[in-house]
């Protein structure tokens, strides 16, 4: 028969073979375990069927019996998912009457205590798991099975998970530690969240709540990480408990919320009933009560027809708490009789799941009601049945029970029963204190411990680093001759080289800085270079020249006959203006040309020059030949010349060059536009965004211009809007 080995994500499962034919009931066996348990029973059905044939050879039959052994375990697995823990108990039961010491048995065993309450194994308490586990673990040490170091691993998990149940917090964290050590060997993500898990219940047993969190949200993170169901749903639930002792509600419904989500994507509808029951309750935590009242409903609408199934006498309850809990007064009819209903309802499923404990809370809630609308005698009946129910087992809900008893008979005039449930209250009260002293002694020791051992750890930690550091202090001196010189050299080889290799680079950047990479003309914006002139009393000229060719050069000549053209422009530029200029780009397609004024008696005939050059080479290469050239005096206040600095200078001739291309757009051909402030200007005018406040002075007429077009009337954006 075809198999396939279980992945690591089986971990409920471990070491073994899944049968072809079972593999996608395997696969769901958390998402839907229905059909999950409708395939494995198929499944066995057939394998039974094949059994009583007589020609079957003993090779056949050994595989038969450990697929069977296997879908019955799967079969079990898929019913506690839905929490039909009697068929789950009862076909466990079966298969351990007939195995013996192997791995099939120890994962029965394992099943057993991780999957079904210790109420719903009457012949496996949690005590005679954990007896029976721990002698498993040492024979697997001595056996064939030593080799599955993750299945060991998961029975220390599960032995944990046992003690935690049984308040053993010493054991539980014996075995936590003991399965860190394992997993430190042999590392499985989904073991080492599961371990995660149970450390955030052991903090939050001895009452480390920031441990107890922090372990949880990282189990909660990697289950949500790898999409693993069960840990998350688990997970997300002991937060949102947590949070609800700490009465931070918010946080927990956060959580709750989180894992109704969770469950809501699968096929499971009794986890995703308890999921809605645990976020209701929350809800009716914080006086919400209508939210409450409609995940309950919704509740009841998934698990209303499965009468067998306690959670639906649960969500009666929950229903008749959250109505109870409205009635304060005995006018208060509607909510009791909605309550009284419920509770009702919750009481007799119940009485008829024989669960006691729901039973009592029940009776409670009823005895509570028929107080409220003064119905004492009722109240006392329902009251002595529910402690002759809680015997000795639930003290907490006796101590409710007989203090209700004792206002009962008050209410009756009855005085000395009164009395003596009165005394009863307090006798069983105390003893109830003792109890939660005794568990708070047990938590203060166990943290006490968990000190003592952090301690312990810290100081063999630091031992050992001090007998690291002393060996290895010797065996630097035993050979710190010859490494000190060796270490030398070669640092000093290394700085070398590197001091070298810094130094190209960075001669190697500037260089790719400093000059623009197709025309190789200085670039405006370079380190070192003379764009930021120092004003020596020389009065300059500044030229912002636009080269429209240059936007299309690539679309005119190719990429590649672009990229020489543009080279061979820097290089006509440079040649023709070396002498008396410096060129300087400013963008791809904006070259500046600044000039003392001495070379030029006006502008305009530094602009004729500009486009002169221009011309030359544009008919050389077949070029488009209009430029516009935007022209400004530096200082361009002649009375104050430090005012405005040469970077502040290209706002100038950006707006300069911005109205000679509207004479490109109006009058085409290549054209020029000087801008030049009247004499003796205030320099706070200009103090500021010289674009904006270049329009505006000339507005006002106290920035002037000239241009090879003296009579067109120039658009200005700012003056425009």
């Amino acid at each position: 028969m075809l198999c396939f080995p279980v992945s690591l994500l089986a971990l409920d499962l471990l070491e073994t073979s899944v049968p072809a034919p079972i593999l996608n009931a395997f696969k769901v066996r958390h998402s839907a375990p229905k059909m999950c348990i409708k395939n494995s029973e198929d499944y066995i059905a057939k394998l039974n069927a094949f059994d009583k044939k007589s020609d079957a050879i003993p090779y056949q039959i050994q595989s038969l019996s450990k697929n069977i052994t296997f879908s019955t375990q799967l079969l079990a697995l898929c019913n506690a998912q839905i929490e039909q823990y009697q068929q789950a108990y009862q076909l466990l039961s079966q298969l351990l009457s007939k195995q013996s010491f192997s791995i099939e048995q120890l994962r029965t065993l394992n099943l057993l205590a991780s999957e079904i309450p210790e109420r719903d194994r009457p012949e496996f308490n949690n005590q005679l798991l954990i007896k029976i586990l721990t002698t498993s673990l040492r024979k697997i040490e001595s056996s064939e099975l030593n080799k599955y170091p993750d299945f060991k691993t998961k029975l220390l998990l599960s032995i944990s998970k046992l003690s935690l149940e049984n308040d053993q917090l010493r054991n539980a964290n014996i075995t936590l530690e003991a399965a860190k050590e394992s997993l430190e060997k042999n590392q499985n993500i989904q073991l080492t969240a599961w371990m995660d898990y149970y450390y955030g219940l052991y903090y939050a047993k001895i009452n480390q709540q920031q441990l107890a969190v922090a372990n949880l949200f990282t189990a909660n993170k990697t289950a949500d990480k790898y999409n693993y169901t069960k840990l998350s749903g688990e997970a997300k639930k002991s937060i949102a408990d947590l949070y609800q002792q700490k009465y931070l509600f918010n946080r927990a419904i956060d959580f709750a919320s989180q894992r109704v989500e969770l469950y809501m994507g699968t096929e499971n509808s009794i986890k995703q009933v308890d999921s809605l029951m645990q976020l209701a309750i929350l809800k009716g935590k914080k006086k919400n009560t209508n939210e409450a009242l409609i995940y309950l409903f919704n509740a009841l609408e998934l698990i209303q027809d499965k009468k067998d199934n306690i959670l639906l006498a649960q969500v009666f309850l929950e229903l008749g708490r959250v109505y109870s809990d409205q009635v304060t007064s005995k006018t208060d009819q509607k909510h009791r009789l909605l309550a009284q209903k419920y509770l009702q309802n919750a009481r007799y499923h119940f009485t008829r799941l024989k669960d006691v404990r729901h039973q009592i809370e029940s009776l409670l809630l009823l005895a509570r009601l028929n107080l409220i609308n003064e119905d004492p005698a009722l109240a006392i009946l329902q009251l002595e049945k529910t402690l002759r129910l809680a015997s000795d087992r639930y003290p907490e809900l006796s101590v409710r029970a007989f203090e209700m008893l004792a206002s009962s008979y008050e209410i009756t005039g009855n005085h000395q029963q009164a009395i003596v449930h009165f005394k009863n209250f307090h006798a069983l009260q105390n003893r109830i204190k003792e109890h939660l002293f005794t568990l708070q002694q047990l938590q203060i020791s166990e943290q006490l411990h968990l000190i003592e051992r952090t301690q312990q750890k810290r100081y063999l930690e630091i031992e050992n680093k001090d007998l690291k550091n002393e060996n290895t202090r010797f065996t630097l001196i035993s050979y710190s001759s010859i490494t000190l010189l060796i270490i030398t050299i070669l640092s000093l080889f290394y700085i070398f080289i590197y001091n070298r290799k810094l130094r190209e680079s960075e001669h190697t950047l500037q260089q790719q800085i400093s000059i623009h990479p197709r025309t190789k003309l200085p670039s405006q914006q370079a380190k070192g270079k003379g764009f930021h002139y120092v004003y020596n009393e020389i009065p300059l000229y500044y030229a912002l020249v636009n080269i429209p060719f240059l936007e299309h050069l690539n679309e005119l000549s190719g990429a590649t006959a672009g990229k020489k053209l543009e080279k061979k422009l820097g290089q006509h530029l440079s040649a023709a203006f070396a002498q008396n200029s410096d060129i300087f780009q400013v963008r791809d397609n904006q070259i500046l040309f600044i000039t003392e004024q001495q070379n030029y008696q006006q502008a305009q005939f530094f602009a004729q020059k500009i486009e002169l050059c221009f011309l030359q080479f544009t008919e050389q290469h077949n070029l488009p030949n209009t430029i516009t050239t935007g022209i400004v005096a530096f200082p361009f206040l002649n009375n104050v010349s430090r005012a405005i600095n040469p970077t502040r200078m290209l706002n100038l001739t950006s707006l300069a060059l911005f109205g000679a291309n509207q004479l490109r757009d109006t009058y085409q051909g290549s054209n020029w536009v000087e801008l030049y402030a009247i004499d003796n200007l205030q320099p706070a005018f200009f103090d500021g965004d010289l674009w904006i406040l270049g329009q505006k002075a000339i507005q006002k007429g106290i920035v002037k211009i000239n241009s090879n077009y003296q009579s067109h009337h120039f658009h200005w954006p700012e003056i425009d809007s």
